[in-house]
């Protein structure tokens, strides 16, 4: 099996990381695997925001916790970097151009050994009023919706076994 493969059937979400920071380096080739996914028309309608300030990270989890009406949750899981990915509304497809960069940065990272999560609650936050504060900090062009948000940091603990595939859905016409 060649390594692309490997490392597609290979990944995992990952939800539990230790405290220790990615690297730079790491970080601009996970971002770099994000830019270089598939877009409609190559529009690359996406904007990513990186964040790795810690008290960043914990104020917008504190906003989104009273917006959700969850206080006390973490669902970034501690990771030390968050990756929040937007769209251009205005774009052909905005949101499956996002999820493919996601799609891309999780690749990436898994090959580094970063272990990686979607964490799709910031769509909603995103959208709400109380965003707008960190909207201007993470400089969020105008008119750009969160499809999401990548989690990263390196794996503490067992990596989680993969669960059974579905049957039934994929079918061969020929």
């Amino acid at each position: 099996m060649n390594e692309v493969m490997k490392n597609i059937l290979g990944r995992r979400s990952i939800r539990s990381f230790q405290k220790r920071q990615i690297t730079e380096e790491e970080l601009g080739e996970i971002l770099e695997a994000g830019k270089y996914a598939p877009s409609a028309m190559n529009q690359q309608s996406w904007y990513f925001a990186a964040v790795q300030d810690r008290s960043l990270i914990d104020s917008l989890l504190e906003s989104a916790a009273e917006f959700l009406r969850t206080p006390g949750t973490d669902p970034f899981y501690g990771a030390p970097t968050v990756i929040f990915v937007f769209g251009d509304k205005s774009a052909i497809a905005p949101v499956s151009d996002a999820s493919l960069a996601i799609e891309n940065m999780f690749l990436a990272a898994w090959s580094m050994g970063i272990g990686s999560c979607w964490v799709n609650f910031v769509g909603r936050f995103f959208e709400s009023p109380a965003s707008q504060p960190y909207r201007e900090k993470l400089k969020v062009p105008e008119g750009y919706q969160c499809v999401g948000s990548v989690i990263l940091g390196y794996i503490d603990g067992e990596i989680p076994e993969a669960k059974p595939r579905r049957d039934g859905t994929v079918r061969i016409i020929r």
